[in-house]
C-alpha cells in the first residue's frame, strides 16, 4: 500500500516536471515566433553564412633554363549570388550590370548559341545542323523552327520586361541561360565575367546597393610573359564548359573553374590545377560579404619545365615573320604563312616550334571572331598540323634507301642527261638545271647529287627502288608517322598506291619518279621533317619528340614527372650510307643550293633546300638542316607557304643556328627565375 503511494507521488512529480518543460518550450516558441518573430526573421534574412572558393593559381610554365613563359597575376572577376529562391530581382540586377559592361567593353560569359538580332544560330562546321538538333533536344526546343522563336520563348520563360530594349533583353537571356547551364543556385554562385579592369571594379562597387547579389572577387589571372610567343604550344585557359564539368566534377572541379582549353595548358591540366582554398563568409540579404569567419588558403602544387629554349623560340618567330615579309617583296608575293621547328638531336627535345601568323592567348576571347575570319588562319598550328609537300628535302631519304638497298654505292656515278627518257615518249621529266639553262650536272655521285639537288639522279634511283621501298624507308624515318609530341598533330601522307586507292585514283609509274624527289602525294609536317633529319643524324634511331621536360612540386622541388628520351623506332644505317648523305647535306651549304646563305657562316653546318610546286600560287619552299656539322646537336625544319625561293627558308634556319650556337648577341627576353629550379 505504501509502495503504491510512493509510486503515485513519483509519477505526479514527473508529470509536473514535464508540464513545466512544456510550458517553457511553448513560452520560448511564443517569444520566438510571436513576440520577437519579426526581429528574428530580419536577422535570419540579413545573415547567411556561405563557403566561398579561393581559386588556386595555376602552376607556372618555364623554359629549359627556368625562364618564365606563363605565370600568374592577380585580377578581378564579377560573381553573382542567389539572394532569394525565386531570383525575383535578377533581371533588374543583370540589366544594370550589363549596362556597365557595355559601357566598359567588358566581355561577359555567354553560352547562348544565338546571335544578336537579326537572330541566327552560332553553330558552325559541316555538322552544324546536327549540333542544332542536339541542342534543341537537350533544351526541349524541338517545336521551334527559327532562332527568333527560341529567343521569344526565353523572353517569356525569364519574364523579361517589355520596357527593356531588345538588345539588352537578348543579353539578359544569354546570361540567364548560361547561369542555368552552370547550375546557379543559393549554394552555387555564378561567375559573370573575369579579368575585369579597375575602372569596372569601381563602378560595380559604387552600385552595390542596386546590384543585389553582385560582388567583385580577386582571382589569379594567367599571364603570358612574351605575349604571342609560343602561343600555339602553350595554349590558353578559360572557364569550364558544362560538358567539361560533367566529365571533371568527380575530380573536384567546380562550375566556375578555369581550365586548360588547348595546348600544354590542357595537356598539363592535372599537374597545373592546384588545390582551391575556401573562406566562410557572412553575407547580407543583398549578397554582399559582411564578415569573414574562417579561411583555408589555396595551394599551387606544381610547375612545369618545358624543353623550349625561350631565346631560340623568340628568334625563330621573329626570323620567320621577317623573312615572310622579305619574300613578299621579291617573288613570293602571296607568302603570308610559315612554320619552323628545332629539335635537340640526342634527346628529341623540341627547342623551338613556331607557326606564323600567330595570336595572343590573353586577347583570344576579345579577338575570337576576327581570328576565325582571318584568311591566313592564325589559330592553325602549321608546325604540327600543316602538311606540306617536302620537295627536295626528301632526297636524302631516297639516297639512304638506294644506298641501303645496294642499288648504288657512295662513289657510283650516274650521268645527268637533263631529260629522263625511260618512259618516253609518254613521260619525260627534266632536271631543273636543264629546264632553266639547258645544261646538266653531268656525271655525279650521290653526295654531289644531294648537294646540287639533281632531279635526274633521283629519278633514276627512285625508279629502281620502286614506290613500295621508298614508302617503307619514309616511314622508317618517321615520315607519315606521328612524332609522339604531346599535342595534336597530323600524321602526313606517304605517297604510293595505297593512298591513291583511298582517294579512288590510280598510281602510275611516272608518279614514282616524282615521289622520289619529294613531289607527288608526299605531305609532311615541319615537326616530322625536323624529326626525320634528327633520325638521320642518329643513324636511324628515331626519338619521340616532346615539349615537357619535367614537372616539379613548388614547395619541395620533388620530381613529379620526367620525360626520358624515348627511341620509338630503329632503322640502322651503315657508316658508309651515313657519311655519304651527311657529306651531301654539307655540300648544300658550302657549294650547293644554300651556299649564298651560309657562305660566310663561321661554323660548318649542313642542310637541304626544297621547292614544292602547289596547285595555286607561288611555290612553297623549305629548308632542313643541322649544326654543327662535326658534332650535330640541333636539327631544324623551315617551311614558307608560297615563299617562291628557298633562300628565305634557309635564312630562318641560319638565324636559328646563330642563336643556338651563341654566335649572335641576342639577349633573352627575361632572366631565369632561379628560385623555381633550386
Amino acid at each position: 500500500m505504501l509502495e503504491n503511494k510512493d509510486s503515485k507521488r513519483r509519477l505526479s512529480l514527473i508529470c509536473a516536471i514535464f508540464a513545466v518543460f512544456v510550458v517553457l518550450c511553448v513560452g520560448k516558441l511564443f517569444g520566438l515566433q510571436i513576440v520577437n518573430g519579426d526581429e528574428y526573421k530580419e536577422m535570419a534574412e540579413n545573415r547567411l553564412v556561405r563557403a566561398a572558393t579561393i581559386k588556386a593559381p595555376r602552376g607556372e610554365m618555364v623554359d629549359r633554363y627556368g625562364i618564365p613563359l606563363v605565370t600568374n597575376s592577380m585580377g578581378y572577376y564579377i560573381q553573382i549570388h542567389s539572394v532569394d529562391k525565386n531570383n525575383s530581382k535578377l533581371n533588374d540586377t543583370l540589366a544594370a550590370l550589363l549596362e556597365i559592361c557595355k559601357t566598359d567593353n567588358v566581355e561577359f560569359f555567354d553560352d547562348f548559341p544565338i546571335t544578336d538580332a537579326p537572330y541566327t544560330f552560332k553553330f558552325e562546321g559541316e555538322d552544324k545542323a546536327e549540333k542544332l538538333t542536339k541542342w534543341k533536344k537537350a533544351n526541349k526546343l524541338e517545336k521551334y523552327s527559327t532562332a527568333e522563336e527560341i529567343v521569344n520563348h526565353y523572353f517569356e520563360k525569364y519574364k523579361i520586361s517589355e520596357h527593356i530594349t531588345p538588345e539588352l533583353a537578348k543579353d539578359i537571356v544569354a546570361v540567364r541561360y548560361t547561369m542555368e547551364q552552370k547550375n546557379f543556385n543559393v549554394m552555387n554562385p555564378y561567375t559573370f565575367a573575369n579579368d575585369i579592369a579597375m575602372e569596372t571594379v569601381q563602378k560595380v562597387k559604387e552600385c552595390s546597393f542596386t546590384l543585389e547579389g553582385v560582388s567583385v572577387e580577386i582571382e589569379p589571372v594567367r599571364e603570358y610573359i612574351n605575349g604571342s610567343m609560343a602561343a600555339h604550344i602553350l595554349g590558353r585557359t578559360d572557364i569550364i564548359y558544362k560538358e567539361e564539368y560533367d566529365q571533371l566534377k568527380e575530380q573536384g572541379y567546380g562550375m566556375n573553374d578555369i581550365i586548360g582549353k588547348d595546348g600544354l595548358e590542357k595537356v598539363l591540366e592535372k599537374y597545373l590545377k592546384g588545390k582551391d582554398g575556401y573562406k566562410r563568409v557572412n553575407h547580407s540579404k543583398t549578397g554582399s560579404a559582411s564578415e569573414t569567419l574562417s579561411v583555408k588558403e589555396a595551394e599551387t602544387d606544381n610547375y612545369a619545365v618545358l624543353t623550349l629554349d625561350s631565346g631560340l623560340q623568340r628568334v625563330t618567330e621573329e626570323s620567320l615573320a621577317k623573312n615572310i615579309v622579305a619574300t613578299r617583296g621579291e617573288k613570293g608575293v602571296d607568302c603570308f604563312s610559315g612554320a619552323a621547328v628545332a629539335v635537340e638531336i640526342s634527346t628529341g627535345d623540341v627547342l623551338a616550334v613556331a607557326s606564323h601568323p600567330t595570336y595572343d592567348p590573353a586577347e583570344y576571347k576579345k579577338n575570337y571572331n576576327s581570328l576565325l575570319e582571318d584568311s591566313h588562319m592564325p589559330l592553325f598550328n602549321r608546325a604540327l598540323n600543316g602538311a606540306y609537300t617536302p620537295g627536295s628535302t626528301f632526297k636524302p631519304l631516297t639516297a639512304i634507301a638506294a644506298l641501303e638497298e645496294g642499288l648504288i654505292s657512295p662513289t657510283q656515278i650516274i650521268e645527268d642527261k637533263g631529260v629522263y627518257t625511260y618512259y618516253a615518249p609518254s613521260y619525260q621529266p627534266t632536271c631543273l638545271i636543264w629546264k632553266n639553262t639547258g645544261k646538266t650536272h653531268g656525271p655525279i655521285n650521290v653526295s654531289e647529287a644531294i648537294g646540287v639537288s639533281c632531279n635526274y639522279f633521283f629519278y633514276d634511283v627512285g625508279r629502281k627502288l620502286g614506290i613500295e621501298t621508298i614508302g617503307k624507308y619514309a616511314r622508317m624515318f618517321g615520315l607519315g608517322e606521328t612524332t609522339g609530341i604531346e599535342l595534336s598533330e597530323s600524321s602526313g601522307i606517304v605517297a604510293g598506291p595505297e593512298y591513291r586507292e583511298k582517294m579512288g585514283t590510280e598510281w602510275y609509274p611516272g608518279d614514282t619518279l616524282q615521289a622520289a624527289i619529294g613531289q607527288s602525294d608526299n605531305m609532311y609536317t615541319p615537326a616530322q621533317l625536323a624529326s626525320y633529319v634528327a633520325t638521320i643524324l642518329n643513324k636511324g634511331n628515331r626519338y619521340a619528340l616532346h615539349l615537357v621536360k619535367e614537372v616539379r612540386n613548388y614547395q619541395t622541388g620533388e620530381l613529379v614527372f620526367k620525360n626520358e628520351p624515348k627511341v620509338v623506332s630503329q632503322a640502322e644505317i651503315s657508316d658508309a650510307t651515313f657519311n655519304a648523305v651527311k657529306d651531301g647535306m654539307r655540300r648544300v651549304t658550302e657549294d650547293g643550293t644554300a651556299q649564298a646563305v651560309f657562305d660566310d657562316f663561321p661554323v660548318k653546318v649542313a642542310g637541304k633546300t626544297g621547292t614544292a610546286e602547289v596547285s595555286r600560287g607561288s611555290d612553297t619552299v623549305l629548308f632542313v638542316g643541322f649544326a654543327p656539322y662535326d658534332n650535330p646537336q640541333i636539327a631544324v625544319a623551315v617551311v614558307l607557304e608560297h615563299g617562291a625561293t628557298s633562300r628565305y627558308a634557309a635564312m630562318v634556319a641560319r638565324d636559328m643556328f646563330e642563336k643556338y650556337l651563341g654566335l649572335a648577341d641576342v639577349p633573352d627576353a627575361v632572366k631565369p627565375v632561379n628560385t623555381l629550379l633550386e
